[in-house]
């Protein structure tokens, strides 16, 4: 990494030698990757990693709000955000950390340690420069009372409270409060909070404490473990963990699955696996399988395959295969094999495999 000492330039600072803009600058250059064409980064949210010993990594990572124990050699950088590091091994390149705790196990740095307001245990072993900034810098403390926002031409962490009217990155990491009317970037970190009118993002994953608000949001990949409130949502692939929350006012999703619980009033899907509990108004499906409970005013599909629970005002399906229990007033469906309990006001069943419908 290129760059002065960071602590000289924050003491520096202290003295009234340069300004706190060109201190912040120096700071912003922790997060520019040296080997960027050369190690493809390996991204960790909320978990714990572990590099046994003899096992080499030619890899970068990058790690926000989990573990990280390194027994082996990692060959690229490794970066953190709010996470704890054990160093056994080798990390062959630069060890990025952020409100993080580095634990010095008898391993090494062959790089740059750069430690933004990082807690340190047992003896540092770095070969190239050991940055520290810490708490204890009058300056760094003004700072964090305010906002604390690092990034560089690819990535931006926000730990504190931010506002953009247009915010375009590769990689946004969101540890505070971002408020943004338009979000454009590859990859969005949540472990805070969000509220924008406009994402697109290649992959968005909201930890398990992120809040994500949004009048519109375009994404491959939706992976959410917290809680999400969204007006439309179009995505190749969600998914929702358990006792995360999702609700949704319009959705275009190819394929679903749902763990936690979610809302949908409009819905159109190729594909819904659903463990938890579901949620609809409208939900116009392909297939669906079921073992959980779901819970709409309409849901139109081709397949049903349905081990939970199922309740509907109105249930058009082509097959249904049912071993759980199924209840529509309106119920009309081409061929059914029910192993379980089905109760409809008025079915319409061309064929019926197995126990005979009720009706209620």
């Amino acid at each position: 990494m290129e760059g002065t000492e960071l602590r000289q330039v924050l003491e520096a600072v202290v003295r009234g030698e340069i300004t706190p803009q060109t201190a912040e600058k120096l700071i912003e250059a922790i997060f520019e990757r040296e080997n960027e064409d050369k190690h493809k980064a390996e991204e960790f949210v909320e978990t714990t990693k572990e590099i046994p010993e003899n096992e080499e990594l030619s890899k970068s990572i990058s790690l926000t709000n989990g573990k990280l124990i390194i027994k082996g050699k990692i060959r690229g950088d490794v970066s953190v955000v709010n996470s704890v590091v054990e160093i056994y091994g080798v990390i062959q390149g630069n060890l990025n950390a952020v409100r993080s705790k580095i634990i010095w196990a008898g391993g090494r740095v062959e790089k740059d340690a750069n430690l933004i307001l990082s807690k340190e245990e047992g003896t540092a072993n770095v070969s190239g420069k050991h940055n520290v900034i810490s708490f204890d810098i009058p300056f760094v403390d003004k700072l964090i009372s305010k906002k604390v926002t690092f990034q560089s031409d690819n990535e931006i962490f926000i730990d504190g409270e931010q506002k953009f009217n247009s915010l375009r990155k590769e990689k946004v990491i969101v540890n505070g409060k971002l408020s943004a009317l338009s979000i454009d970037c590859e990859k969005l970190v949540l472990t805070g909070t969000v509220g924008a009118n406009n994402i697109k993002a290649s992959e968005i994953i909201v930890s398990k404490n992120g809040i994500l608000v949004s009048d519109s949001v375009e994404s491959e990949s939706l992976t959410n473990s917290g809680e999400c409130n969204l007006g439309v949502l179009q995505a190749e692939e969600l998914t929702i963990s358990d006792d995360a929350k999702l609700e949704v006012t319009k959705a275009e999703v190819e394929r679903i699955t749902n763990k936690g619980t979610c809302k949908f009033q409009n819905l159109s899907s190729e594909e819904i696996s659903n463990y938890g509990t579901f949620f609809g108004n409208n939900l116009n499906v392909e297939t669906i399988d079921n073992s959980g409970r779901i819970q709409t005013s309409e849901l139109r599909a081709e397949e049903i395959k349905n081990k939970g629970t199922i309740t509907s005002k109105m249930l058009l399906a082509e097959t249904i295969e049912n071993v759980g229990k199924i209840e529509s007033k309106d119920l009309e469906a081409e061929t059914i094999t029910n192993r379980g309990e089905i109760r409809a006001s008025f079915p319409v069943v061309e064929k019926c495999v197995g126990n005979p419908i009720t009706k209620i």
